[in-house]
């Protein structure tokens, strides 16, 4: 998990080196262009890491469980497969094991997982409790990141969904308000706040999901 992590981290922060680029053009070039769009990529680019970070943590967390580093939980128990895979991974189980063999049976359950979660997205607060289900025991989720926040559950929650919000305007309808056929105004310090937040609240679900593994390096 450890692994997922850092990948998060580093988009993160290729997110923050956008704002050089942008001060860069407005204060030393000084172009008279509308750069505006810089922002609105940051804001993207922020709820995906997340969503990315989600999606690894949880494949994660699900392999560690399938060979048994990590507590099962009742939606892992549910977690449906194809019975070609279910026919893949017993045929390598009873194979003799072989530090050159690639197709293992975590290898045919992770290709599972992939597909079954390759459309999902993990953005919205109670997608992401909805995902982090498969690997975490833990009734009220967002109480527990949010404790991490020292704020309320439902202040957090309320962040996210507008972050969410306004990057869906930003990637569904280009960022343009439907009465007055404009683009809404995007502020810098709005953009830094929210990336900063995307931030925590990642480092925080991660935090959260290291909870009954054994092994957190992956």
């Amino acid at each position: 998990m450890q692994k997922a992590f850092e990948q998060f981290n580093s988009n993160i922060k290729a997110v923050n080196e956008m704002d050089a680029l942008y001060h860069h053009l407005i204060s030393d070039l000084k172009l008279p262009n509308d750069l505006s769009d810089i922002l609105r990529s940051q804001l993207v680019y922020a709820v995906s890491a997340l969503d990315k970070l989600t999606h690894e943590l949880v494949k994660i967390g699900m392999l560690q469980a399938f060979i048994n580093q990590r507590t099962k939980t009742n939606k892992f128990n549910c977690f449906s497969i194809s019975l070609e895979t279910y026919n893949k991974i017993q045929q390598t189980s009873q194979q003799q094991p072989n530090i050159l063999q690639l197709e293992t049976p975590e290898y045919f359950f992770e290709q599972e997982i992939i597909v079954k979660h390759k459309y999902l997205a993990f953005q919205e607060p109670d997608k992401i409790a909805d995902a982090l289900s498969l690997i975490w025991e833990e009734k009220q989720k967002w109480q527990k990141i949010a404790l991490l926040f020292n704020a309320p559950d439902d202040d957090i929650k309320k962040k996210l969904k507008s972050i969410v919000s306004r990057r869906n305007l930003i990637v569904h309808e280009a960022d343009i308000d439907l009465q007055t056929n404009s683009r809404n105004s995007i502020d810098e310090s709005d953009v830094k706040e929210a990336v900063d937040f995307i931030f925590k609240l990642g480092e925080n679900i991660f935090k959260c999901c290291c909870v009954n593994s054994k092994d957190m390096s992956r």
